[in-house]
């Protein structure tokens, strides 16, 4: 067999690749991950990472250290409109399972992700994926625009809704990826953090809250220094819209 550039190359630097990448790391096997933005921009609002997920964290070496960035969540509150429905305590997640509930800004937790994953040592970023070549008794072949080649024994995609390696494995089988796969549900979604709010005490710390109205829902979850993140998802409109640009007058 020829020689590998590594034994596994990832593709995407998402949380799943990186995620893969450290866990290779930890356990000394080499490997690439191949991601097509040129820059890690700090996108995103925050996550909200369980138990299972944190276990693996700590596994990684991550937990610590997201742990003193991130709120640890207390309490769920569920409202109908302006009257509470439920309150759930999350408190017995930590002597149960070991870990809690965390409330972290996402790009914050991607940082971490990639300095795991051992930054530019092991991540190639600018590096889209054109074709992936798969000879038998030979390393597989990851080809990135501009003709440069990653060998490798395994080939891992983690690259998204736009998976590169999803439409090379189609093409191999004489399939082709649909051109847009998305479908416009008549829901749009908002999310992002809040500058920090002073008129939250001890007792808004640690609180999430989903919020059900007749035409929306509303999520918030708190982040460190008495800041929230949200997410909204409008349900129904006005009147009917397509996809082609909306002209203000």
């Amino acid at each position: 067999m020829s020689k590998v550039d590594a034994e596994v190359i990832i593709v995407g630097a998402g949380i799943g690749g990186l995620t893969l990448a450290a866990i290779c790391k930890r356990l000394r096997i080499t490997c690439k991950v191949l991601e097509r933005t040129e820059v890690l921009q700090p996108v995103g609002a925050g996550i909200s990472l369980a138990p299972n997920a944190l276990r693996v964290l700590d596994q990684i070496g991550v937990y610590e250290e997201l742990r003193e960035t991130a709120q640890k969540l207390q309490k769920l509150q569920i409202w109908r409109n302006a009257t509470r429905w439920n309150s759930l305590s999350l408190d017995t997640f930590e002597p149960t399972y070991g870990y809690p509930i965390l409330s972290a800004e996402r790009h914050n937790f991607h940082r971490l992700l990639y300095k795991a994953a051992g930054e530019e040592e092991n991540v190639v970023l600018g590096s889209k994926v054109v074709d992936i070549v798969d000879t038998p008794g030979e390393p597989v072949r990851v080809v990135i625009e501009g003709e440069t080649e990653y060998r490798g024994i395994i080939i891992v995609g983690a690259d998204g809704i736009r998976s590169a390696v999803r439409r090379a494995l189609l093409r191999k089988t004489g399939q082709e990826a649909a051109a847009n796969t998305i479908q416009f549900t008549g829901r749009v979604h908002f999310s992002g953090i809040t500058s920090p709010l002073p008129n939250c005490g001890p007792k808004e710390l640690g609180v999430a809250n989903w919020m059900l109205y007749d035409q929306a829902i509303l999520t918030t979850w708190p982040c460190k220094d008495n800041r929230q993140w949200y997410i909204g998802v409008k349900a129904t409109w006005i009147e009917n819209a397509t996809w082609e640009p909306v002209l203000v007058h």
